[in-house]
């Protein structure tokens, strides 16, 4: 497919290269002790859960999305993580297709089906796009492509898979953008960004996908019950491993960079207060 790009830019390649540098990037400053693994989701999939159920459903994307849906779709979540909108999408739908690669997020993603009951969610476990066609009426995907470094089959394969309508939920940054102030802070250099909504409407256009796209509220995506939870989140962001001297700085930038709200939490400054809902048709493609 050929379609505008803006600019006249290149933004599949744009994409490709802002990927790359953020991971040159972040394996150059990455402890040799710190774990690596092939699910990198892999002892951090629980924590990761704890947080997706502290925000209450249904939140800005489901919000905008659940007026789309009919009580006869079969809807697949792309990349569904730990099951965070299977509940609210389960009640309204007829069949939801959670496609999640991950095993540990997998073991979270099938206690919220066995907590929440939920009788018409089918789990696979693929990567996107997937090695046999999955079709549905409706395909979501919310906050995974930042990590997805050749984007047009992604979109493709998505555009594909849908009857009827597909939904991207983005942030203008990457969400564990907000903490970049901690990595120039230990590291000493800007944090390069990974590409978003904004680069993925460009490369949506260039594949000749004309999609819309609407900004929703959000709240923080970042909050901590404690310093030492602070500490051991940003420690894991950064790409490191405990260590005392390293642990002291991290502790003085999260000393300067965090507020402790009226609830007594304590979250980040000027963390993003909007998030992007990207959709398109793929019956109204020329």
């Amino acid at each position: 497919m050929s379609g505008v790009r803006a600019g006249k830019q290149d933004w599949l390649a744009i994409w490709r290269q802002m990927y790359a540098d953020e991971r040159a990037q972040g394996e150059a400053a990455t402890d040799p002790a710190f774990g690596q693994h092939a699910d990198p989701w892999a002892g951090r999939a629980g924590r990761f859960a704890a947080a997706s159920q502290r925000q209450p459903q249904p939140d800005s994307f489901m919000r905008a999305l659940l007026p789309h849906l009919r009580s006869t779709d079969t809807v697949l979540d792309i990349g569904a993580g730990t099951g965070r909108y299977l509940p609210p999408l389960a009640a309204v739908v007829r069949e939801v297709i959670a496609i999640e690669p991950s095993a540990a997020m997998r073991v979270e993603l099938e206690r919220v089906i066995v907590d929440a009951g939920l009788q018409n969610v089918t789990v696979r476990a693929d990567h996107w796009p997937p090695t046999q066609p999955i079709i549905g009426d409706v395909a979501i995907s919310a906050h995974v492509v930042y990590g997805v470094a050749e984007v047009g089959p992604f979109f493709a394969a998505m555009d594909g898979a849908a009857r009827r309508s597909c939904h991207l939920y983005l942030g203008l940054h990457h969400p564990g953008y907000a903490l970049s102030a901690f990595w120039e802070y230990v590291h000493g250099e800007p944090r390069l960004p990974l590409p978003a909504a904004l680069e993925a409407l460009a490369c949506l256009h260039q594949l000749g996908i004309y999609a819309g796209m609407e900004l929703v509220s959000i709240p923080g995506s970042f909050r901590f019950s404690t310093m030492d939870d602070a500490v051991e989140e940003i420690r894991y962001r950064l790409r490191l491993t405990p260590n005392p001297a390293r642990d002291a700085r991290i502790v003085a930038a999260a000393t300067a960079l965090l507020t402790s709200r009226d609830d007594g939490w304590l979250a980040p400054h000027n963390q993003p207060t909007h998030a992007a809902v990207i959709r398109w048709s793929p019956a109204t493609k020329p």
